[in-house]
């Protein structure tokens, strides 16, 4: 062992009369200790979130969404089967998105109308028989009806009637409802089946999106410039541009959290400064002896330096098993409960990742050595024959 470590790690644990020092010591410990478990516990709750966010969004929507020109493309099939041709593309399938109006018994509300094909429903609409309209749960109970019950559609077509022209109405059976955990699919959902249109709604509904999954999302706008090459015609958007704002949102919230907890941390390293220059001060006359018995100034800069970071270390560590032991009793017993209507998750996830943890534990271990340095060159520049000369 080093004789510098040798002499920090004597005086950090060595018993002293000067208990003063040592609860500033203490104090700072559990300052790192409490900034970075409260760092790893934010993190893996904002890392959770965005997580099932993104989850529901890909289930809701897709990894990319191409939007077909204005009128449709009644030669899907075709359409699908090429994109389906590239090795990164696992499944493309058609939607079909019209605005509508729904009346019900209790109200009449917006709906956004969405044709899927029976043969490739998109995630939401798995089971879906095809012999009424799938609601969003919100829509239904806005619109005040129960699966097997009839609403009215209003259609964007007009016809003519003795009367004039207005919307085009049909009565459609309900023939259930979806929760997708995703707020404006929900609210504003209403499926029906692409080969039955005609028969329900009086018309067709040329496919006009495409939903494209592919085998690695985080590669989607890399994947969507490539499809672009090959249908230039057709405008290829990633996932994390469809619900930019959102994504953008948690991110900025993440920067904040991180700032304003890391705060904690900052105040634990003026502690450790603290401490250290106490030290140096109850050990004058022992840096005059080491220095007198040849230990150099950059020995006794060493020494404070390692007990500062010793420090650090200890905080690091106590730290990181606790905040992960808290996210970990958070997802096993949930601990933190929120109303599932609201969020549409009965408890706040938490998600440690591996690598935010790390990056936690060296920022607090940078700023515990950046508290050691004036101490240490304090230490450094003492005079040893002023340190011993009343010895």
């Amino acid at each position: 062992m080093k004789f510098p470590l040798f002499v920090a790690l004597r005086y950090l644990f060595s018993r002293r009369k000067q208990t003063f020092i040592s609860l500033i010591s203490a104090v700072s410990i559990l300052g790192i200790t409490i900034g970075v478990a409260s760092l790893v516990v934010a993190l893996a709750l904002i890392s959770g979130f965005h997580g099932e966010i993104q989850g529901k969004v890909l289930e809701a929507t897709s990894a990319i969404m191409v939007s077909l020109p204005e009128g449709g493309v009644r030669s899907w099939k075709k359409v699908c089967e090429e994109m389906e041709g590239f090795p990164f593309v696992k499944r493309a399938y058609p939607q079909a998105i019209y605005q509508a109006l729904a009346r019900g018994p209790l109200s009449t509300q917006a709906v956004m109308l969405r044709g899927v094909s029976l043969s490739s429903p998109p995630p939401w609409a798995r089971g879906f028989r095809g012999e009424g309209l799938l609601l969003g749960r919100k829509v239904m109970e806005a619109l005040g009806v129960f699966p097997g019950e009839t609403v009215e559609i209003y259609l964007p077509r007009l016809e003519l009637t003795p009367f004039g022209a207005r919307p085009r109405a049909r009565r459609v059976r309900v023939e259930g409802g979806f929760s997708s955990g995703l707020y404006v699919l929900d609210n504003t959902a209403a499926a029906f089946p692409l080969e039955r249109a005609r028969e329900m709604l009086g018309q067709d509904f040329p496919v006009n999106y495409i939903n494209i999954d592919v085998d690695d999302i985080y590669k989607a706008r890399e994947y969507a410039s490539i499809l672009e090459k090959k249908f230039p015609e057709f405008t290829f958007t990633p996932w994390s541009e469809i619900n930019r704002t959102l994504f953008e949102s948690l991110k900025l919230e993440k920067k904040v959290i991180f700032l304003v907890i890391a705060l904690i941390v900052v105040v634990a390293a003026l502690n450790i400064v603290a401490s250290l220059i106490l030290m140096v001060m109850e050990k004058v006359k022992d840096i005059g002896v080491l220095m007198s018995m040849g230990a150099t100034r950059g020995d006794i800069s060493k020494i404070f330096m390692y007990q500062g970071v010793l420090i650090g270390i200890i905080g690091v560590l106590i730290g990181e098993a606790l905040g992960i032991f808290f996210a970990f009793l958070a997802n096993r017993f949930s601990l933190i409960k929120i109303p599932p209507d609201i969020y549409q998750l009965d408890h706040v996830p938490f998600h440690v990742k591996p690598l935010e943890a790390l990056g936690v534990g060296l920022f607090a271990l940078f700023i515990s050595f950046l508290s050691t340095l004036y101490p240490a060159r304090k230490a450094s520049s003492i005079d040893p024959s002023e340190a011993i000369r009343y010895e």
